[in-house]
């Protein structure tokens, strides 16, 4: 305290001259219009620059939470989409009734570990078993398909990242409605191979390719990636097919599990088929 009040004894002529000095400045302000409204326009300025800076932070501060909230609308509307519902007709004489039966809800969730380079990829999601995630739930993104999920914890989930050896993935092409199986070629995580698509059937470069639906974790239509490349070598019956994925999975942050609320049902009839 001592040193403080020294300081100003020291300075004193120094903050008499400042306060002269703003003293002069108010009696210029508040007698000349032209002044005053100079520093009036000048002030406001200013204090909207400061403010704009104030609520970008703030913005900025608040994006995450946002996206959160995005997330969990997104999940909600994914949940109501016709591709979610299994749609079913029952006639009976003259009565007729369509019904719309649940089939895939949607649970949001944040990307905490992921891997992209290696030959076999996985991601690590905030979402555990206490959210009801369990194993074999597909993994997409806004963009299309992520993966499955491969082992489960309380708060936690691992999940095969389509970028790995063993994914095989049953999709089809849009143009012609064939199905194949989509795999990783375990070079550049941008490109996938399509396998199983016969020699006679048509289509052209840029065809999307989605989802098939023929399995009981992916809905069916969701993206996987458009054709940039495809050959059919001599004496063979099949197309080498080369896709580039619509998902960059290298910038990934945000996801959707899905629970196909109906793959017990489906599972004991293919293993009565099994049995067979």
């Amino acid at each position: 305290m001592r040193n403080l009040i020294q300081f100003f004894i020291k300075n004193t002529f120094f903050f008499l001259f400042l306060l002269l000095e703003v003293f002069a400045f108010f009696l210029i302000v508040s007698n000349n219009s032209y002044q005053r409204s100079a520093f009036i326009s000048s002030s406001n300025g200013f204090t909207s620059s400061i403010l704009s800076t104030v609520s970008n932070a703030t913005s900025y501060i608040g994006l995450k939470h946002e996206n959160q909230e995005l997330a969990k609308e997104n999940a909600m509307l994914r949940s109501k989409l016709v591709e979610s519902n299994l749609w079913t007709k029952r006639t009976f004489k003259s009565y007729s009734d369509t019904i719309r039966h649940q089939f895939y809800t949607y649970k949001e969730a944040q990307i905490i570990s992921n891997s992209f380079q290696n030959r076999n990829n996985f991601l690590i999601l905030d979402k555990g078993s206490i959210d009801g995630i369990e194993t074999e739930m597909g993994v997409i993104s806004s963009n299309g398909i992520v993966g499955i999920v491969n082992d489960v914890s309380d708060h936690f989930c691992s999940v095969i990242s389509i970028l790995h050896k063993k994914s095989a993935i049953d999709a089809k092409i849009t143009s012609n409605g064939y199905t194949g199986t989509t795999y990783w070629n375990g070079n550049n995580y941008t490109l996938g191979e399509l396998k199983n698509i016969p020699s006679h059937t048509i289509f052209s470069k840029g065809d999307t390719i989605v989802t098939s639906g023929n399995s009981a974790i992916f809905p069916p239509e969701i993206q996987v990636g458009y054709i940039t490349e495809y050959n059919l070598r001599k004496g063979q019956n099949f197309f080498d097919i080369e896709f580039e994925y619509s998902v960059d999975y290298n910038k990934i942050h945000n996801v959707y599990i899905i629970n196909n609320m109906h793959k017990e049902e489906i599972q004991k009839m293919k293993e009565g088929f099994d049995e067979d």
